[in-house]
């Protein structure tokens, strides 16, 4: 369980607290984003627009499916409007905006929470760990926010590692980088891609034993779309990197243990 909410869980309520101000001050009555079917952001946001009395629209990366993920359903439970577009437009976020917003009624937050609001959440996130006592920071790598904001915050001896998940390769670290100054690009990091295991949401039975096995081992609960594969790649780092002695590694646990609701009954022993 979540020590800082069950469902607003990880990184997500640091992520979108500047945004949900920002409504707030804005005298916002709706907030709206972006997200796929396996999306801890749109549960989050789902969860978090109606801890505030506000509305709440999500906008869905494919056709609807003729059953919805359980992710999906948490939102709508959440009483998230879900909104479905093809892969192809969803990538015009800006047309699909204004289609389902022509009279501006929404406050619209990024997919993922992506920007510096959500890099600056997450920079305050650190203050809540000793984090100077360590040597490494690691994260998995979605939008790239996240990473971005534990460099913001990392110290000239630190370096931070990000674990991309999706097929991003090819754009990720512009997208992150651009949430950066020229400073926090000086900085010490790494993305690491070679652990999407196929892409966003996808997964292995090698993945799921990993999971299984990591619980089983050190009772450490993760997610199929985000965690398990940075965790992956963290152990594959440690055996492969040349790391001092003194190195000290902390690994930022993202949350979304939801996503695993999608998965059969027996597929993990947690």
């Amino acid at each position: 369980m979540d020590k800082i909410h069950t469902i607003v869980s990880g990184n997500k309520w640091f992520k979108l607290s500047g945004y949900l101000q920002q409504a707030e001050q804005n005298r916002a009555k709706a907030i709206a984003t972006f997200g796929g079917a396996y999306s801890n952001h749109i549960v989050a946001t789902a969860y978090a627009a109606r801890m505030k009395g506000l509305t709440s629209m999500g906008i869905i990366r494919g056709e609807k499916p003729s059953v919805l993920s359980h992710t999906l359903e948490n939102a709508l439970s959440y009483n998230m409007k879900l909104i479905f577009v093809s892969r192809t437009d969803y990538k015009d976020k800006q047309r699909m905006q204004a289609m389902h917003d022509p009279d501006g009624n929404y406050y619209w937050i990024p997919e993922g929470g992506y920007g510096i609001q959500g890099a600056a959440g997450i920079r305050d996130m650190l203050k809540a760990v000793p984090y100077w006592d360590y040597t490494h920071l690691v994260t998995a790598v979605g939008t790239g926010t996240t990473m971005a904001g534990l460099i913001q915050g990392a110290l000239p001896y630190q370096k931070v590692i990000g674990m991309a998940v999706l097929n991003n390769q090819n754009t990720i670290t512009v997208e992150m980088e651009a949430l950066l100054d020229k400073q926090d690009c000086r900085k010490n990091y790494q993305i690491i891609t070679d652990y999407t295991f196929g892409g966003y949401a996808k997964k292995t039975p090698e993945l799921i034993n990993f999971m299984n096995k990591t619980y089983q081992t050190v009772k450490l609960p993760l997610d199929f779309v985000y965690t398990a594969k940075a965790f992956y790649g963290l152990k594959n780092y440690l055996q492969n990197a040349e790391l001092s002695e003194d190195s000290r590694v902390l690994f930022l646990h993202t949350g979304g243990l939801q996503g695993n609701d999608s998965l059969s009954p027996d597929t993990l022993c947690y």
